[in-house]
C-alpha cells in the first residue's frame, strides 16, 4: 500500500493522508486531506495511533486553506476550563481514593467541591460541550462523579430550581457513585464484559453507598436517597430495590437521566462512546418507560438547543452544520452539508452524526 504508515503524534501540518481514516469503523477523514494542526489535534483527541500519509508536505498549510473542517482553534478560555477541569478531578480523585477499602466519606470535601467548584461550572453556557470535548483522562469512576454532578446541576438549572436546590442536586450527582469506591477496581476497570457473579457485585454500589452515607452527620437525606435510588427506574425494573415511579426520590431521578448521558457519551477501556446524538435518541426510547418524562425533556431539549451551529462529522465522512430539530422529540437535526446540501435526517436513515467536531453557535447560518 503507497504512503508512510505513522504514529499520529509524528504527523505534521501539510502532510496528506493517502487513504481514508477510520474511526469506529467509520470515515472520519477522507482520503488525500491536507492535515492542519486543528485535523492532527482530532486525531489524537480520537486515539488514532497511526495514519497513513503521502511522502512530503505542503509548505505553509494551515486551517483555513481546507474547506473539509472547518474547526477553530482551542480558545484561550478553552486552555483555562481544561486547566480547571483536570483540577477537579485530581480533587475528585483524591475523594475517592480516600473512600477506598473504608466506610468514612470525607463529606466536607464533597460538599465544598460541589457547592463551589462543580456549581460555578455548572453556570457556564457551554459546559456540556466542553465536558464532551475535555473526557476522561484519569480514573472513570471519579471522572464520571463530576460530570454526573454538573449535568445534574445544569438540568437543575433548567428546571428553574433556586441555587441552593441546584447545588444539592449537584453533590447529590458527585456523590452518587460513593459506594464504588468498595467495589474492587478490578472489577470496576476490567476490558471486557462481566461475568455474573461480577455484575451481581457491581449492583451493591447503591446499597454500600446508602450504608456509608446514612453515617454522616448533617447530611442533606436528598443525597442519602439519590445514592440509594440512582438506579431504579419508573417501571420498577431498576435495583437494587424494584422501586417504581412514586417511590423514587426526584434527585435521583435527575441524577440517574445524567448518569446515563454522561456514561454514554465517555469512552471506557471496555467500552466505546458514543455522540450526544446516540446518547439523545437512547433516552427518548427510554423515556415513557425508564426514566421521568419531565426530566428527560429537559435535558433531551436543552441539549438540542445547543448543538444548533455544531459541526458534526457525517457516517459518510462529510462534514456538517446543525441547523434545526424540526420535530418534537428527535434527536435526528437538519444539517447542511459542507458541499451546501442540505439533509433532514429524520427523512435521510442512511445518513447519521458519528461525532461532534465543535460545539458552537456560531456557524448556524453558514449554508
Amino acid at each position: 500500500m503507497a504512503g508512510l504508515l505513522l504514529p499520529t503524534q509524528d504527523l505534521k501540518p501539510g502532510m496528506i493522508t493517502a487513504e481514508p481514516v477510520l474511526r469506529h469503523s467509520q470515515v472520519v477523514i477522507k482520503e488525500n486531506t491536507i492535515l492542519t494542526t486543528s485535523i492532527i489535534q482530532h486525531l489524537a483527541a480520537w486515539r488514532i495511533p497511526t495514519v497513513r500519509v503521502i511522502e512530503g508536505v505542503i509548505s505553509g498549510a494551515s486551517d483555513d486553506r481546507i474547506p473539509e473542517i472547518t474547526i477553530n482553534s482551542p480558545s484561550e478560555d478553552h486552555y483555562i476550563f481544561k486547566k480547571r477541569y483536570a483540577n477537579i478531578i485530581k480533587t475528585s480523585n483524591a475523594l475517592f481514593e480516600h473512600m477506598r477499602g473504608k466506610e468514612t466519606v470525607p463529606y466536607r470535601e464533597f460538599h465544598r467541591l460541589a457547592t463551589v467548584d462543580l456549581y460555578e461550572l455548572s453556570k457556564d453556557k457551554n459546559i456540556l460541550g466542553k465536558l464532551y470535548q475535555v473526557k476522561s483522562y484519569t480514573d472513570y469512576t471519579s471522572c464520571h462523579a463530576v460530570d454526573t454532578g454538573i449535568i445534574a446541576g445544569v438540568m437543575g438549572a433548567w428546571l428553574k430550581f433556586p441555587p441552593d436546590k441546584v447545588q444539592t442536586l449537584i453533590l447529590c450527582g458527585l456523590m452518587h457513585d460513593i459506594g464504588k469506591s468498595q467495589i474492587p477496581k478490578a472489577i470496576l476497570e476490567k476490558p471486557g464484559p462481566l461475568t455474573a457473579e461480577e455484575r451481581k457485585t457491581v449492583n451493591l454500589h447503591p446499597e454500600y453507598g446508602y450504608y456509608m452515607a446514612k453515617n454522616i452527620p448533617n447530611m442533606l437525606p436528598e443525597v442519602g436517597l439519590t445514592i440509594l435510588h440512582h438506579h431504579e427506574r419508573e417501571n420498577g425494573a431498576g435495583y437494587p430495590r424494584k422501586k417504581r415511579a412514586c417511590d423514587i426520590h426526584p434527585f435521583a431521578k435527575i441524577v440517574s437521566i445524567a448518569d446515563m448521558y454522561d456514561a454514554m457519551t465517555t469512552e471506557r477501556s471496555y467500552q466505546k462512546s458514543v455522540s450526544p446524538f446516540k446518547a439523545l435518541e437512547a433516552l427518548i426510547d427510554a423515556m415513557y418507560i425508564e426514566f421521568d418524562k419531565t426530566f428527560c425533556i429537559a435535558l433531551i431539549q436543552n441539549i438540542c438547543q445547543s448543538l444548533l451551529g455544531s459541526v458534526v462529522l457525517l457516517n459518510d465522512g462529510a462534514q456538517a452544520v446543525v441547523l434545526r430539530f424540526p420535530y418534537f422529540m428527535s434527536s435526528k437535526p437538519v444539517v447542511c452539508a459542507k458541499n451546501g446540501k442540505v439533509i433532514d435526517l429524520y427523512s435521510n436513515p442512511l445518513v447519521s452524526v458519528v461525532e461532534v467536531l465543535e460545539f458552537t453557535s456560531d456557524s448556524a447560518n453558514n449554508c
